[in-house]
This record gives C-alpha cells, sequence and structure tokens, in this order.
C-alpha cells in the first residue's frame, strides 16, 4: 500500500490526509479489508499523527472506514443492502432537487453551462470521473441554497467510495460520452416543465447508477 507523501500547503493537513486517502479509496488503491494504522500512514504522508487522526474520523463518520484495534481503521465492504439505503437517500434528495428546478422553470440555461463544463474537464481516472459526476449532481442541488440537503448529500454519496465502479467507469472509452449524454437527458426533463416527466428521468438514472455495481 503506497500513499502519496504530503507537502505544506495553505490547505490544512487534515483536509489534504483527508483528500489523498479519498482517492486511493476511489482508485482502489485502498480496498474493502484493508488495515489503516495511524503510524503507518503518518510515516508514509510524512506528518504528525493528528491530522491523519482528523482524516480517519471523518472516514469513519462517513462509513468509509470502522476502527479496528488502537490507532487502527479497516476499509469497510460495502453491502447491497447499504447500497439500496445509499441510492433510496440519493432518489429522495436529487429528485426533489429536479421537482424544485422544474417549478422554477428558468434553470435550463445555468443546467446546461455546468454541463459542458463538466464535460470538457479530464476524465481519465477514477477520482476525476467521481468528482464530474459528483459535481453535476451537487451543481443541481446548489441551486436550491439549501445546505442542510448538501450536507445530506455528501454523505450519502461518499458511502460508495470503496465500491471499484469509479475505476471501472474510468475505463470506459465512452465514458465522457456517456456523460454528457445520461446528465443532459436529466436537464431535458427538467426543461420540459413537467414534474412526472423529471421524476421519472431522474428515478431511471438513479436506478441505472444502482445496476452497475455487482453486488
Amino acid at each position: 500500500m503506497v500513499i502519496q507523501k504530503i507537502s505544506l500547503q495553505r490547505e490544512s493537513l487534515g483536509e489534504i490526509a483527508y483528500r489523498h486517502l479519498f482517492e486511493a479509496f476511489l482508485n482502489d488503491a485502498l480496498i474493502p479489508g484493508t488495515r489503516l494504522l495511524m503510524d503507518d500512514l503518518a510515516e508514509q504522508m510524512g506528518i504528525s499523527r493528528t491530522p491523519i487522526r482528523e482524516a480517519l474520523q471523518r472516514l469513519e463518520r462517513e462509513g468509509v472506514i470502522e476502527a479496528h484495534g488502537r490507532r487502527g481503521y479497516v476499509v469497510r465492504e460495502t453491502t447491497a443492502e447499504e447500497l439500496n439505503q445509499q441510492y433510496q437517500a440519493r432518489s429522495a434528495i436529487e429528485r426533489f432537487a429536479m421537482e424544485q428546478l422544474t417549478i422554477d422553470g428558468d434553470a435550463g440555461p445555468r443546467l446546461r453551462a455546468m454541463l459542458d463544463e463538466l464535460t470538457a474537464r479530464p476524465q481519465e481516472t477514477a477520482d476525476q470521473v467521481f468528482r464530474a459526476n459528483r459535481d453535476f449532481h451537487r451543481g443541481v442541488l446548489e441551486m436550491l441554497d439549501n445546505e442542510l440537503l448538501e450536507e445530506m448529500f455528501d454523505l450519502v454519496w461518499n458511502r460508495g467510495l470503496t465500491s471499484g465502479i469509479w475505476a471501472k467507469l474510468a475505463r470506459d472509452e465512452d465514458c465522457v460520452e456517456k456523460f454528457y449524454a445520461d446528465h443532459l437527458a436529466l436537464i431535458e426533463s427538467i426543461e420540459s416543465g413537467d414534474i412526472e416527466t423529471a421524476h421519472v428521468a431522474g428515478l431511471a438514472h438513479i436506478n441505472a447508477g444502482r445496476a452497475m455495481y455487482e453486488i
């Protein structure tokens, strides 16, 4: 297991450690069952245990890892039931956002501009694919200006870090084209002005995401 050493920046060390671990989960460098020891991680990243502890405690709160022994954690295995719950929660949050924007009636141009910007980003690694997809759905939600919903969104999306699905998507040669087409369909359903159309499109998108997992 190799975790990139950290160089000092203005960003807090705890946040940087969290981000490095986050990327390791997405790229399958840390898979379910892997033990994470604070001392080992601190040595690999070249920092003290305090920011490592902060990062690990945050990941534990998000359900990605769980405590295992003294000063240690283990990467959790995501069960089929947990994935079902994750996607049910996504459906509730994201379809509500689509409903509100459909009622609003003028979100189309902003959504299309956001999709164009995200599609122009590189999507060659699992981290890049994850962030493009998450940023689109979070961008939709941010248009409601509801911080509590945004916090719920972040918690739900981070539950799927250890599934391996994002690395799989990054290997798909048509990844960018599919990303654009899938999310354009959501925008068009919002632009239709019909709540039922938006609900159906949102549910189909969520169900397609859940179907990609092998459990």
